[in-house]
């Protein structure tokens, strides 16, 4: 069976993880040192940033734990990004 990949939200996460890359100024490689060092896990923000993959929403959490924000902050951002994406729920409210 083929996994499903939704391409515009893969981008969205991409521009986001970019963003707040810039925002704490530092470079994949640090990103990827500072995880793998401080969590003893792999990790390649490279994949992400590239929209390629899939991302796992564990793989999310330790982003997000690096730049100290939360899922639900950087998915706000992400709907920001792409407003296709925002829940059409939140829409009729």
């Amino acid at each position: 069976m083929k996994q499903y990949k939704n391409e515009r939200l893969l981008k969205a996460i991409a521009l986001v993880s970019k963003e707040y890359r810039a925002l704490k100024d530092v470079n994949q490689q640090d990103v990827n040192n500072d995880i793998k060092e401080n969590k003893k896990v792999a990790f390649h923000i490279g994949r992400i940033e590239t929209a390629k993959n899939n991302v796992s929403i564990s793989t999310l959490y330790l982003l997000c734990e690096y730049f100290e924000i939360s899922l639900s902050e950087f998915m706000s951002r992400v709907e920001e990004i792409d407003i296709s994406l925002k829940s059409k729920r939140e829409e009729d409210a």
